[in-house]
């Protein structure tokens, strides 16, 4: 199980201890994952607020960075560089998902005129790592290597479910807030978490943002049946058929175990 660390200024965890780490890793590492999804950029003031590091350190690191092509120069800024996003393309675990995934999602947008999103457990976090939808409809929908909220999306809560000693909710209880009036409060997420256990999919009505709703389902691996992440669909809330959502995500998420298990047996042939 993961530990419980004190947050830092972005929500982002600092240690278990709430101390800087020692190592220039642990810094440098501090320092990339201080932007949060809505930072274009940060200056330097608010990465040294945000990891706890001292300024020159996070100076200096910030050049070496910048020269490694990790960050990149914005004026007095930094924003991360576009080499951090083609590394984690190359993540096996994520690649060889989006693989599988990737034609079973283009065909489900196509038949459902809905966004289709692909998201991943990542430490404590819940990573979307690919979306497919038709030009006339991506309302709603996550961006590829967004964070996703936990307690108020349809993969997030589904990944609470399955997932209850990796992200414990007594850790997440105290950042949850309020995205929309129906957004389920800390009493009542753990009812919520039971029917998913029991159902074997989650909904978001309107508990993320106002007039979307969404369904998620499981995508299990091929072989022990693992928790590998989350197929969902968002739509307009008066337009959502939620039956047909959910039998089309079934069917779509049991093509993309097939899928794996397809591509496991490829590799392994002699």
């Amino acid at each position: 199980m993961t530990t419980a660390a004190v947050p830092r200024g972005n929500g982002e965890e600092a240690g278990a201890d709430g101390r800087s780490p020692k190592s220039v890793l642990g810094k440098v590492g501090l320092i990339l994952s201080a932007f949060g999804d809505g930072d274009l950029s940060l200056s330097l003031t608010e990465l040294t607020t945000r990891t706890g590091v001292a300024k020159a350190t996070v100076h200096r690191l910030c050049q070496d960075l910048v020269a490694s092509e990790l960050l990149e120069r914005d004026g007095s800024h930094y924003r991360l560089g576009l080499l951090l996003y083609a590394i984690g393309l190359r993540a096996p675990r994520q690649r060889t998902l989006r693989h599988a995934a990737r034609p079973v999602m283009e065909n489900l947008a196509q038949a459902l005129d809905s966004p289709v999103s692909l998201s991943v457990p990542n430490g404590t976090d819940l990573l979307c790592i690919d979306n497919a939808s038709r030009h006339r409809n991506r309302a709603g929908a996550p961006i590829g290597g967004r964070l996703l909220q936990l307690h108020s999306t349809a993969p997030g809560k589904l990944t609470l479910a399955l997932l209850p000693d990796q992200y414990p909710l007594a850790r997440l209880a105290p950042h949850m807030r309020r995205m929309t009036a129906r957004t389920l409060t800390a009493d009542r997420l753990p009812g919520e978490l039971a029917r998913i256990q029991e159902q074997g999919y989650a909904t978001d009505s309107e508990e993320h943002r106002l007039g979307y709703s969404a369904v998620a389902v499981p995508i299990r691996g091929p072989r022990d049946g693992a928790y590998l992440g989350a197929l969902s669909v968002v739509a307009p809330t008066a337009h959502h058929n939620v039956p047909r959502t959910l039998t089309a995500l079934r069917n779509a998420a049991e093509a993309v175990t097939t899928r794996l298990a397809v591509i496991e047996a490829y590799r392994t042939e002699p």
